[in-house]
């Protein structure tokens, strides 16, 4: 029998006054979980009470560290819009699901951001969030852009300067199948709908993607802020852990029997699509329908001009969404070079070949040795759907 998944009550919209010592201009509660590793924690703070402009409170969940942490914790002061600072100690290492939910519990604001301790933040990285989420009302849960996602700053550029660069995007997002927890903003409407983070998580691993999952049953999208820009300095705190393979394998095991496991679908189209046509906006919509089932979606087709996939969604209105990946392609000899990349691909290989010609599609069929993907024609849906759930549910 599954655990229950923390519920905690309501929060009020930043109107606090529910306990001693907290302010009632608080916008967003941040919650910082800490273990050890001060020489991370330090320029974490550092450039956490420098870049954040908004007014905030700052909870920091301490799971167990060593005493010179806890008493360097301790005499955390506010500063600037960080307007109060509140520590949490626990006894021990609890883990990360929860040291999150009792700085979720603690928290009362509209809008609650999950923090690493290992995490460099750039001037407007939260102000971009939430004016990204207060834009959007179905948008749920909010990353940053980050090097997490292999976003990089060149060589001789700061992190500053890259986030200035960055700016020129500000209120574009693009939707993803997961936020990663490194740092993510949450609407407290999600939390009063999905409560925490899932406790029987062992530790770390796999409590982010549930909570996406949770989140997008819910009817909340998740997406990354293309403005906003937090360096994160990875895995430091499990990067030593001896059974650190063993916990990351138990979790996703968990979590694939939960939700099903993620697909890999090719969709190759051997016509040129046209920017903001009906027929474009009705297959992206196809396509945006799978990536939001735990599904990769790989297109190969030709693209218009020099147009990017992002360009090609808002043509026709749509937001990208970063599980549609788009592999530009010739359009003469387009058969071909789907074909040829798909039969190179080696590793993650596909689970789907979705076939636009059947007659292309018998000829990809006969080269399942190769790729040993299922090949499913493009106009035979329920056979599609089917192969997806069989593909989802294998081991």
């Amino acid at each position: 029998m599954r655990s229950p998944v923390p519920s905690f009550p309501s929060g009020n919209s930043g109107k606090q006054g529910t306990g001693p010592g907290t302010i009632e201009t608080s916008v967003c509660d941040l919650v910082l979980l800490s273990w050890n590793h001060l020489e991370q924690t330090r320029p974490c703070l550092e450039t956490l009470f420098r870049t954040t402009q908004t007014p905030c409170r700052l909870l920091i969940v301490d799971n167990g560290s060593e005493p010179g942490v806890r008493a360097f914790l301790a005499g955390v002061k506010p500063q600037g819009a960080i307007q109060e600072v509140v520590l949490l100690q626990n006894a021990s290492n609890e883990g990360f699901p929860r040291g999150m939910n009792r700085g979720i519990r603690a928290s009362v604001a509209p809008f609650v951001c999950l923090l690493n301790n290992d995490l460099r933040f750039t001037t407007g990285w939260l102000e971009e969030m939430l004016e990204v989420a207060r834009a959007n009302p179905s948008v749920g849960v909010i990353n940053p852009v980050s090097n997490t996602f292999g976003n990089v700053q060149p060589f001789g550029v700061s992190l500053e300067g890259y986030a200035e660069r960055l700016r020129e995007r500000r209120g574009q997002f693009t939707e993803v199948g997961m936020c990663i927890g490194f740092c993510f903003l949450v609407k407290r409407q999600v939390l009063d709908r999905l409560g925490g983070l899932a406790e029987e998580v062992e530790r770390i691993f796999f409590e982010d993607e549930d909570f996406s999952v949770r989140a997008q049953r819910a009817g909340f999208q998740c997406v990354v802020a293309h403005a906003a820009y937090v360096f994160h300095a990875e895995h430091q705190t499990v990067r030593k852990m001896p059974e650190r393979e063993a916990v990351f394998a138990k979790n996703q095991r968990w979590c694939h029997a939960r939700w099903g496991r993620w697909v890999r679908m090719a969709w190759p189209r051997f016509t040129p699509v046209t920017a903001g046509s009906d027929e474009l906006r009705r297959w992206l919509e196809e396509l945006l329908g799978w990536a939001r089932r735990r599904t990769h979606v790989y297109v190969y087709c030709p693209m218009p001009g020099r147009m990017t996939r992002d360009a090609l969604f808002r043509s026709v209105g749509l937001v990208p969404h970063a599980d549609v990946v788009w592999r530009p392609i010739s359009a003469a000899g387009a058969r071909w070079a789907a074909a040829g990349h798909i039969l190179k691909r080696r590793k993650k290989r596909f689970d789907i070949i979705v076939a636009p010609e059947e007659r292309w599609g018998r000829a990809l069929d006969r080269l399942g040795w190769v790729h040993r993907a299922r090949v499913v024609p493009a106009a035979h849906a329920e056979e599609l759907e089917a192969q997806w759930e069989r593909s989802r549910s294998r081991s």
